[in-house]
């Protein structure tokens, strides 16, 4: 039995579904794999006790960028699920509209170039955006009394407070520029997981793609892994976030994972021209671990 570890981005949630079902009916096991699943990363993307790591594309440069060895070899949604989420009550419904409203921000190098641009982009003023540093863990108790507005995966926090009964606005930030419809979150493979578990990689990937097919084809199959999503707020969330994100999980060809090049270089080649990151580099990502 081949172990693999992978760790999440943040607590399992909604798109992790497809892993998660793998995992629980023994998928992976049949395959000849041992994974295990840890979760809680929060942008702290350590790559030194596991093969594969969950998140943002842009993380993933990062590390890179200090010499962390990771191939993005994955993604989870072929368009990219993130952007700002505000109550409705405060009128935020472009970019814009954040000027005198509080937003959350992670202290990332990464963060306001990208969140900077995007108002800026819409013709506002970022230095009139009022900036509250926190990781935002509970996105219901958050709006409305320490911040206005998240930047958040719309599969998880939009659908939370839906369920809590909170009229919201979201907006899509691949809709406010195609450079930000990027890899996020995705899946990144440490070197040393590439040089000696190869096939254990391509195993792993093929089984996940038939799982998240299946996920896609009937949402409702996420009630089968809620016992491992504990933090959804109701049953109703999960499949809410599901059915959101089913067309999204697979490609036009009903296929999952698939690293879309124009996703992940346009965001690359912005951060470079931003002096995020410093330069390209070989090899950043592969779709060479899936069957085709």
């Amino acid at each position: 039995m081949e172990k693999l570890k992978i760790v999440f981005d943040w607590f399992p949630n909604t798109i992790h579904a497809g892993i998660l079902a793998a995992k629980k009916n023994g998928e992976y096991e049949k395959a000849g794999l041992d994974v295990d699943i840890e979760g809680q990363v929060h942008h702290a993307m350590d790559p030194s006790t596991t093969d594969m790591i969950c998140g943002p594309e842009i993380s993933m440069l990062m590390n890179m960028e200090q010499g962390v060895a990771l191939t993005g070899i994955a993604q989870f949604t072929q368009k990219c699920d993130s952007g700002l989420v505000s109550l409705k009550s405060t009128g935020i419904t472009r970019m814009k509209d954040l000027e005198g409203k509080r937003l959350t921000y992670w202290d990332l190098p990464w963060y306001h170039p990208v969140v900077g641009y995007l108002v800026e982009k819409d013709g506002g003023d970022y230095s009139k955006v009022k900036k509250v540093m926190m990781d935002v863990g509970d996105i219901v108790s958050t709006l409305g009394t320490t911040a206005d507005a998240t930047w958040v995966y719309e599969n998880w926090e939009k659908y939370a407070l839906l369920d809590a009964g909170k009229e919201v606005n979201y907006i899509n930030f691949g809709d406010v520029d195609p450079i930000f419809n990027f890899c996020a979150p995705a899946i990144a493979a440490t070197g040393n997981a590439i040089a000696n578990k190869a096939d254990a990689l391509r195993t792993f990937l093929h089984v996940t793609d038939l799982s998240y097919r299946r996920m896609a084809a009937d949402p409702e199959k996420i009630l089968e892994v809620s016992d491992m999503i504990p933090e959804a707020s109701s049953d109703n969330m999960l499949v809410a976030g599901a059915k959101h994100l089913a067309p999204i999980w697979i490609d036009e060809n009903g296929k999952w994972g698939r690293i879309k090049p124009a996703m992940w270089n346009n965001m690359a080649d912005f951060l470079v021209k931003k002096n995020v990151i410093s330069k390209r580099r070989e090899k950043e990502f592969t779709n060479e671990f899936f069957d085709d």
